[in-house]
């Protein structure tokens, strides 16, 4: 090759800088609904994606596909009996405080796991060599402890996907630096006794008292502001790193640390929170450290701002942007999320080819159909019964991921979906369905 060639080229070969993660269920209607009837800001990490997209950062194929977690794989967290209780609207009603009658189980449960799968894939990202930065706009679940969900959070994006590294083959030291305004006891707790994990915590209202051999935590009761928070972060955060010692650090970048959050009591401005995410970026940078952030909390409109300024300057891009309100809705976006999953209908651009549960269950009629022997379960209750029971473990055994497992209006058959290993933007292949009459199942293959 000449050497004109090989000039033109670099630029091509050259690691990407930042890779950013979301996909479109990481957003429960349910749960988007009533933020909004609460005043509190919805579909932030969908507006951030609208905004670069409309300002030509982010491109149609700049999003990679990824597949669904298996819910096996987050009892590399979470004990089996959390797992179970999870599926149950009452608990659900308790983690996000909404009334029993208001929980969709499948519906809010797939968001959580999707935003950590979100996570995964951004570790997978970083520590492959990818890249050296992944945003997942969404995640930093890390209210979630082992045997318990609360404040928002079901499961523990960070928690699956360190032990998922884990599981993988990676063996280094792991720093988490929280800065969101409450404590994250779901990351203290669940890595209490673990050696390997090191938490770094700057908060104003404690969640735990449990404390962890090489943690830092730091307590604000009182209101602060960008100069004496910036300081102490400072001062603060390279002297752990040196101790620490860490081969991936996560930040969870919570936003809810503004002057403007209705559920914290800091004085931070949004100048001073563009310094602090920057500041943390550019510490990593330094020190050649993979870096996995997460938005973690942020419940005003101003929230929205800062993770685009955030993920703004993730991409390298310096110029002032404005996350405008309804730019969720953007054209530009549908064509980036069309990538995401192309042969997803819910995602396509064009109009005219989305499906209902007419196309995918036929002439069956929810309202007037007589009740199955699954009539009560939800798919993630099934689907949870099918991984224990090694159902699904046998799919993958044959070559198949991203299985998905639905429950047809009568609960009377399962859908089984999945692709192929390794092909991520294959469209989803009917494995089977399984038709429940009385105390018999048959599996019909397709």
């Amino acid at each position: 090759m000449t050497a004109l060639w090989e000039k033109i080229l670099a630029p091509w070969k050259q690691r990407r800088q930042a890779t950013l993660w979301y996909h479109p269920r990481y957003d429960a209607p349910t749960l988007v609904r009533l933020a909004q009837a609460l005043g509190m800001i919805a579909l932030r990490g969908k507006r951030v994606l609208a905004q670069l997209a409309d300002d030509g950062l982010v491109r149609p194929g700049d999003l990679k596909p990824f597949p669904l977690i298996p819910i096996a794989d987050l009892e590399l967290f979470h004990s089996a009996a959390y797992l179970e209780r999870v599926g149950r609207k009452s608990t659900l009603s308790r983690i996000f405080g909404i009334p029993e009658h208001e929980v969709k189980v499948d519906e809010i449960l797939g968001a959580v796991r999707w935003a950590v799968s979100g996570t995964v894939a951004a570790t997978r990202s970083v520590l492959s060599g990818e890249a050296p930065l992944a945003v997942n706009l969404g995640g930093g679940f890390h209210h979630a402890e082992p045997n318990m969900g609360s404040g928002f959070c079901v499961f523990n994006d960070v928690g699956v996907a360190i032990a998922k590294a884990r599981e993988e083959g990676f063996d280094k030291n792991v720093v988490i630096v929280d800065l969101d305004f409450h404590q994250g006891n779901g990351n203290i707790v669940g890595f209490l006794e673990d050696p390997t994990v090191f938490n770094y915590s700057l908060h104003g209202a404690i969640w735990t008292h449990a404390e962890g051999s090489g943690n830092f935590n730091l307590n604000f009761e009182r209101r602060i502001g960008d100069e004496e928070y910036l300081d102490i972060l400072g001062k603060s955060l390279p002297a752990f790193l040196d101790k620490a010692r860490p081969g991936l650090v996560y930040f969870i970048a919570g936003h809810d640390v503004l002057d403007t959050d209705p559920l914290g009591h800091f004085g931070l401005t949004l100048d001073g929170v563009e310094r602090r995410d920057r500041r943390i970026m550019e510490l990593m940078a330094e020190r050649k450290l993979p870096l996995v952030v997460t938005l973690g909390g942020g419940y005003s409109a101003a929230a929205c701002q800062a993770a685009l300024q955030l993920t703004a300057a993730a991409l390298g891009q310096r110029r002032e942007l404005r996350c405008a309100e309804g730019i969720e809705n953007s054209h530009q976006l549908r064509k980036v999320l069309a990538g995401i999953d192309p042969w997803d209908p819910e995602f396509r651009p064009q109009e005219g080819f989305l499906l209902n549960d007419a196309d995918l269950w036929g002439d069956l009629d929810p309202a007037s159909a007589s009740a199955g022997l699954l009539k009560d379960s939800s798919a993630y209750e099934v689907e949870r019964e099918m991984e224990t029971s090694g159902v699904l473990e046998k799919f993958r055994d044959m070559g198949f991921e991203d299985l998905r497992v639905s429950v047809d209006p009568r609960g009377e058959k399962i859908l089984i979906e999945a692709r192929p290993a390794g092909q991520r933007t294959s469209p989803l292949q009917t494995m089977s369905e399984i038709a429940w009459r009385g105390d018999t199942t048959s599996i019909i293959p397709e």
